[in-house]
């Protein structure tokens, strides 16, 4: 018999099945189906995504300037989401709420398996992959929502597929990749930086072997992709619009995603794992990276820490590279992996098994299909109902808390206009001075209202704004929970 140690077999064999299957289902379909259910809808963007959506289907074209709020109303607005945001509308008219956090449930599936066989494709150790899978997958699990971000870790992942053999013809793949990505999300730019980085390292290596040709066909294919994105609705705003993050003309500091990781909060340890993990693995494995590795790693880890929004990238990124070098780390070590022993466990125990998981599934979705049961108790629900039932008050212009501007855009467009929501882009011009007077209260706060000019307000009870005007002669409130009030010029 071969000393080699043998492949592990993906099919069932016999009446038997091996325990690497159930492991491999539960991290596979465990994290990507139980940790989305571990609480119901909570993101403030998925509102204003879905109210995109609905808009592009009803009217059959892409906004180009902003509809939603009185404070940027007309200007120039680059839908750059559009495509994501059809889909999510369409499953949401179709199957609710419920649809959408099964559809957030599925992508990560299909990331945790993916990110499982690209592991695999590094090394033959089926426990120590699936950890390293594990370990990569739930990094940033804290971002795991139903927006589009989704998307781009599917498909950073399916590139990273296709540049591990950058010679063959899959390459071309890309192109249609790219147009699809920039459609999807913005963060096509990352993907496409990640590509022209590894095909720039292969193409010098091709180039002094002697195969200029293949260096040039690498070049098209660069070229190509770029050229890619230029397809679909507002093609030079969504060309240039990623570099807005990049030269500061979005104040991102102001959201808590584009802020640095916080490692003092216990949902960051994951996170804080895999940098030790990356840290020893390196240092254990000690297998030369290529140049390229070796940038997109460091890029990664400085745009992780830099933002926690990067934090699933680095992961993808990294797991590969993760794999290589925990089986460097053994071959120096001298601990082979052993080879199956062809020992397997019983059919009704993995069954019942496999069993539980679906039934654990079953038991976090919602019962009743609907906001009261499916979307978390931090949104006005009962205050945006007030404002549904009651006549509009005079323009229309509803001044709110920056979290809660995509949900009241949902329920109450067109008959109010926000005044801030999560779309950083359109209100840059005044997204700091909002967030400085108004939010924060600081001095100036009433020349910001003035300036705003306000007909409604509503605003989260407990903050210091609601309180402050509760004293000022020129308002009065009309509503009043625990959770939101309303006020009304007099």
């Amino acid at each position: 018999m071969s000393g080699k140690p043998t492949k592990p077999a993906l099919a069932i064999r016999g009446t038997k099945l091996r325990l690497r299957h159930c492991l491999i289902a539960w991290v596979v379909v465990g994290f990507g189906f139980v940790l989305p259910m571990r609480g119901k809808i909570q993101d403030p963007d998925i509102w204003w995504h879905l109210k995109t959506g609905e808009l592009i289907c009803t009217n059959r074209s892409v906004p180009t300037t902003d509809p939603f709020s009185f404070t940027a109303h007309g200007q120039p607005w680059t839908a750059h989401e559009w495509l994501s945001d059809v889909i999510f509308y369409g499953i949401f008219a179709h199957f609710g709420f419920i649809g959408l956090m099964l559809m957030e449930s599925v992508l990560l599936c299909a990331l945790m398996a993916g990110l499982y066989l690209l592991v695999r494709r590094q090394m033959e150790y089926g426990p120590l992959a699936l950890m390293i899978t594990a370990l990569c997958g739930i990094a940033g699990w804290q971002l795991w929502s139903p927006r589009p971000q989704l998307f781009t870790y599917l498909l950073l992942l399916g590139l990273l597929f296709i540049l591990r053999k950058p010679n063959s013809r899959s390459l071309w793949l890309t192109v249609p990749m790219f147009w699809l990505w920039s459609n999807l999300h913005g963060a096509w730019i990352l993907g496409y930086g990640v590509m022209a980085i590894t095909l720039i390292d292969a193409g010098i290596r091709s180039i002094r072997k002697g195969q200029a040709r293949e260096a040039g066909r690498m070049a098209l294919v660069c070229v190509l992709s770029l050229l890619a994105v230029l397809a679909g609705p507002s093609p030079i705003e969504r060309l240039v619009y990623p570099l807005s993050y990049f030269n500061g003309q979005i104040p991102a500091g102001f959201v808590i995603e584009f802020q640095s990781p916080d490692f003092w909060n216990i949902e960051s340890f994951p996170f804080e794992l895999l940098l030790m993990a990356i840290g020893a693995l390196l240092y254990l494995g000690r297998k030369p990276l290529r140049a390229s590795e070796w940038i997109l790693l460091g890029l990664m880890v400085h745009f992780s820490l830099h933002s926690a929004r990067h934090m699933p990238l680095l992961g993808i990124i990294a797991a590969p590279i993760l794999a290589t070098q925990a089986r460097s780390a053994m071959e120096r070590l001298r601990k082979q992996p052993q080879p199956d022993s062809g020992k397997n466990e019983s059919l009704a125990i993995n069954i019942l098994a496999l069993l539980i998981l679906p039934a654990l599934v079953w038991m976090r979705l919602p019962r009743v299909n609907d906001e009261a049961h499916c979307v978390e108790a931090v949104f006005p629900r009962e205050a945006c109902q007030y404002l549904v039932e009651h006549p509009k008050l005079g323009q229309g212009r509803l001044l709110n808390n920056y979290n809660w501007g995509g949900y009241l855009i949902f329920h109450l467009y067109p008959k109010y206009l926000v005044s801030i929501d999560g779309r950083a882009d359109v209100h840059r011009a005044h997204m700091s001075r909002d967030l400085k007077s108004l939010q924060r209260l600081t001095p100036d706060w009433d020349k910001e209202l003035r300036r705003q000019n306000p007909d409604v307000v509503l605003w989260p009870r407990d903050k210091a704004l609601a309180v402050v005007l509760r004293c000022d002669p020129h308002w009065r409130v009309l509503y009043e929970d625990k959770k939101a009030i309303i006020f009304a010029g007099k």
